[in-house]
């Protein structure tokens, strides 16, 4: 009797409008009942009434109340299907309560046939199949996907009675319950409409990654904090929604929805289908990509964000948006891949695409390659078998190939932008044309490869750029190794060559030999040349090239290339030879000849205050020190002493 009151106020709270709370109790009542209806015509009608109620159907409905309708009748038959394999101990004096699985199986699916639009039948199959998976496959799981089968096609057919909602929802509940599905039922699905359904609800809808406009409204709440930082707060708008967003049905399912895309594009019979996916998968990388350049934190360097960026910021906020965008680029690789594969077997397919699909989906990567290069790729077998595969197919077709680099090529070749986002897309733009080197003209390497490698070359000093500037020699030396480039080799090495190495003289070559050849030298006879090098190093005229040689010899003493007897050695020397060459080469100093300041010498800088003050052995110079060393006359002084009088590492002379 309590039951069936229940049931009656349940059916008359469902007639009217609720909120979003009310839905969600609602829910949670139908839940609970239906694990107690005894009567399988009780249950049938609750099924109906939930399947067009105006408390849950309406205009506001939206896709989080469709996932909890799907919800609903999972949770309700596993709970059935839990209580059956487990039946509680009764009161002997008591009825049972709830009727058989099977009954009440039947009862949901006729209520659900009940004027019912097909999509939100297929959500009660979805729940039923994924509460009843462990049950096994026997003839009721058959029925039940024959009926999801025949109700989502019916759905996908008549587009005329579906709302965006519906939609969604229709996505959500195929992709949950696919891996469920046999093979067969699986191609039953008519994946020609299916598609581009998926596609749009994913990436285009408010509830998927909707063509990255989550990234326009972040800008607006990046503002500059104490400190001439830039925070992002947890509290803003822009980040509670994007948290909305990232746990929201379709985003937190971007995995199982990829793969259904994926399984889609291998199943498609209509090469049109599968051509308007591509268009738009470019679509919404591009309009990913000018989203993020819109945003204040692309103009921040991924190597300087710790600077510029507030603590909050990066450990909350940024990692959120980042995984985000990670897995919106998973997703697409995942399509991609399958596209991939399709063109690679469909003959059909590769002769009506050609080039032209190989290069939208160079292009599809090239806009995702902001995050792509952040994350990195060598580990993405799916990534690497997609850009590959597309280099190899437009790699047939010379022209085409140039016609693609000269498209993507810099807007400014020629010079580094300063945009973080244009110095990657360089690199993109490097990665790929290495790759074609072997099929590109020789004006067209002229034109595009070395025009746009050549302001990197040099930048092996900027901690921000070494993967672009191996980048760029890479492209270099796969042009020079081209049989097609003979003639072009032969006018651009030389410069190559001089822009490469710093110009050495004759007598830093010999330095330099000296200082590798320290490591083959008896421990007897290392400590003298140590020196020797040491003093060699220091008496180079040319500041950059001192600089290179002092460079090689700490190199030497520092880095392990020693073995242990040497290196045992190589600690006293290092001290001391560090009072000399720590002046010379300490960070900020400008080597460029001239003093290397003026201000007050110290004891960690000034080889004569350190030892000639304190022992008076070395008779000096009283005012030469390091920090006023301007001409080589007065280095080499100071090295001739340093090289040829013993001290210990308190700086006390040792020669009396």
């Amino acid at each position: 009797m309590a039951t069936e009151q229940s049931l009656t106020t349940l059916l008359r709270a469902l007639q009217s409008a609720s909120s979003e709370q009310d839905i969600s109790r609602l829910l949670g009542s139908a839940t609970s009942l239906y694990t107690l209806l005894s009567n399988p015509s009780n249950v049938t009608l609750l099924t109906s009434q939930i399947l067009t109620a105006p408390a849950i159907w309406g205009p506001s409905t939206d896709l989080k109340t469709v996932v909890g309708v799907i919800n609903l009748f999972r949770t309700a038959s596993y709970l059935l299907l839990r209580r059956q394999k487990t039946p509680p101990t009764l009161n002997p004096h008591e009825a049972p309560r709830g009727t058989s699985l099977d009954r009440w199986i039947f009862a949901v699916i006729k209520g659900a046939d009940i004027v019912t639009p097909p999509s939100r039948q297929v959500l009660v199959l979805s729940g039923l199949l994924q509460g009843l998976q462990n049950r096994g496959r026997n003839r009721l799981s058959t029925i039940l996907q024959d009926e999801l089968v025949k109700s989502a096609n019916t759905s996908l057919r008549d587009d005329s009675g579906r709302t965006t909602v519906a939609d969604r929802g229709l996505i959500v509940a195929i992709a949950q319950v696919f891996d469920l599905l046999d093979l067969r039922a699986r191609r039953t699905v008519n994946h020609d409409l299916l598609l581009p359904i998926l596609i749009h609800a994913v990436f285009f809808s408010e509830d998927g990654i909707h063509s990255g406009y989550f990234l326009g409204k972040i800008d607006a709440d990046v503002v500059e904090s104490e400190g001439q930082n830039f925070a992002w707060s947890v509290r803003s708008n822009s980040y509670l929604q994007l948290q909305s967003t990232a746990s929201g049905s379709l985003v937190a399912d971007l995995g199982r929805l990829s793969r259904l895309a994926a399984f889609s594009i291998g199943q498609a019979v209509e090469l049109n289908t599968l051509k308007r996916l591509l268009q738009d998968l470019y679509e919404m990388s591009r309009s990913l990509c000018i989203q993020w350049r819109q945003n204040k934190l692309s103009e921040i360097d991924v190597s300087e964000e710790t600077v510029f960026l507030a603590d909050e910021t990066i450990k909350t906020s940024l990692p959120l948006l980042w995984r985000l965008l990670r897995s919106s680029m998973f997703a697409v690789v995942v399509t991609l891949a399958a596209y991939t594969g399709r063109s690679l077997s469909d003959n059909l397919m590769a002769m009506s695409d050609g080039p032209s699909s190989a290069i939208q989906v160079l292009n599809i990567l090239r806009n995702l390659y902001f995050i792509s290069s952040r994350i990195g790729t060598d580990t993405l077998s799916q990534y690497s078998f997609v850009y590959l595969a597309a280099v190899d197919v437009i790699s047939l077709y010379p022209m085409s190939a140039e016609a693609f680099l000269t498209e993507i090529r810099p807007t400014d070749a020629g010079a580094i932008p300063r945009h973080p986002l244009d110095r990657c897309l360089d690199l993109y733009f490097l990665n790929t044309a290495e790759l074609f080197t072997p099929f590109l003209s020789t004006q067209a390497a002229n034109d595009l490869l070395i025009t746009t490698a050549s302001p990197y070359l040099g930048m092996n000093g900027d901690y921000r750029s070494l993967e672009i500037f191996e980048a760029a020699h890479s492209v270099m030396l796969a042009m020079f190794t081209s049989p097609n480039n003979i003639n072009l080799t032969a006018s651009r090495l030389e410069a190559y060559i001089q822009l490469l190495f710093e110009p050495m003289t004759e007598q830093a070559v010999l330095i330099l030999a000296l200082i590798d050849s320290l490591l083959v030298l008896q421990l007897d006879v290392l400590d003298d040349w140590l020196w020797i090098s040491a003093r060699l190093c220091c008496s180079v005229q040319d500041p950059a090239v001192r600089h290179a040689c002092i460079h090689r010899l700490w190199e030497v003493l520092s880095n392990g290339e020693m073995d242990v007897d040497q290196a045992a050695l190589q600690d006293d020397i290092a001290e001391r030879f560090a009072l000399i060459t720590e002046a010379i080469i300490r960070p900020g100093n400008d080597l460029d000849g001239e003093s290397l300041g003026t201000s007050s010498c110290t004891a960690a800088t000034c080889l004569h205050r350190r030892w000639s003050h304190d022992c008076g052995c070395i008779e000096v110079d009283p005012d030469i020190c390091l920090n006023n060393l301007d001409t080589s006359e007065d280095l080499e002084k100071y090295t001739h002493y340093a090289g040829m009088k013993d001290y210990n590492m308190e700086g006390e002379c040792m020669t009396h």
